[in-house]
């Protein structure tokens, strides 16, 4: 993940428009996009096993997965995204449901599908 924008951010200039230019690179994108993805992924399993009450190592012991998984899971430092093999076993042992969307760029005129994983 870039550790921030890759030019120098004017003073006076709204970071809204600093970021949309970033945006504009498909590398950065990319990166942008990945760590959305990490966020999401930490933030739903750290407060799913908080409001079972589980720690960390319960919620490794029920999904059949090493602790420090768990805490990567949970990590913002950790850049690697999970398999869907990992994701289904911690939010399976959340008791939670998972899905996958896959939504093709308009123009293929292909539908919007939506997978189950748990």
């Amino acid at each position: 993940m870039h550790k921030g924008f890759r030019n120098p951010v004017e003073i006076g200039k709204p970071i809204e428009s600093t970021i949309q230019e970033e945006m504009k690179d498909p590398e950065y994108l990319k990166h942008y996009m990945l760590y959305k993805v990490r966020v999401a992924i930490a933030t739903m399993v750290k407060s799913l096993r908080e409001m079972h009450g589980m720690t960390q190592k319960r919620l490794a012991e029920r999904a059949g997965v090493p602790q420090p998984q768990i805490a990567r899971l949970e990590s913002l430092d950790d850049e690697r995204i999970p398999t869907l093999e990992q994701l289904v076993k911690v939010f399976a042992a959340l008791d939670s449901r998972a899905f996958l969307e896959i939504v093709p760029p308009i123009a293929t005129h292909a539908e919007k599908r939506e997978i189950v994983l748990v």
